[in-house]
């Protein structure tokens, strides 16, 4: 099972194809689950956030909870490529409960998301050069709660021929926990900067 923290990195491309670097995991020192749901299980309003959207269809979704009081689903889903489907139905859902798209990356200002970019693509070497079609954004509440959707497929011939099998993650952050990861990253970029 690929995590959100794994994929997030993959996923954030310069358009000009520089890595952004650093992944959710670093920046926060994030901890391991501390409690997870069988499979199948469906989010519950009480112990999940409504912004963890399983799509209809979707497969063994793997429910997560942080310590910090992050909240992660996986799945699988079988869409064909662009996931138009996925994407109009967990957009519609997060509207309908007080969700706004983000056009840019909340921890990389004026990096697009992929509401604004679209699909990208990169190869993933840790594999067999195996193509992967990534789909990465963001959006907030009016607590400033931020929940993110990363999508994905894989293709080994490096098209979108018969592309169906599509993966969701999709990571809710507190707004507190949001605030921390922005100031981190921040921190972050101004100590690079002066070691130029």
């Amino acid at each position: 099972m690929i995590y959100f923290y794994q994929m997030r990195g993959l996923c954030r491309r310069w358009v000009g194809g520089a890595c952004l670097v650093g992944s959710l995991l670093f920046i926060l020192g994030i901890p391991s689950p501390v409690e997870s749901s069988g499979f199948g299980q469906r989010a519950d309003e009480e112990k999940y956030s409504a912004s963890l959207v399983v799509a209809p269809l979707a497969k063994s979704p793997k429910y997560l909870k942080y310590q910090d009081g992050r909240q992660q689903v996986v799945y699988l889903s079988e869409s064909e490529y662009p996931a138009e489907d996925v994407l109009s139905f967990i957009s519609a859902e997060l509207k309908k409960r007080g969700w706004k798209p983000l056009p840019q990356d909340f921890l990389n200002p004026g990096v697009p998301s992929s509401h604004q970019r679209g699909w990208t693509f990169f190869e993933d070497h840790t594999k067999t050069s195996t193509g992967v079609f990534a789909w990465s954004a963001d959006w907030e509440n009016d607590a400033h709660d931020i929940v993110v959707y990363a999508l994905r497929y894989e293709s080994p011939d490096n098209s979108t021929r018969n592309l169906k099998n599509l993966q969701v993650i999709a990571l809710f952050i507190p707004a507190e926990i949001a605030a921390k990861m922005k100031r981190d990253a921040v921190n972050s970029k101004g100590e690079k900067g002066s070691k130029l």
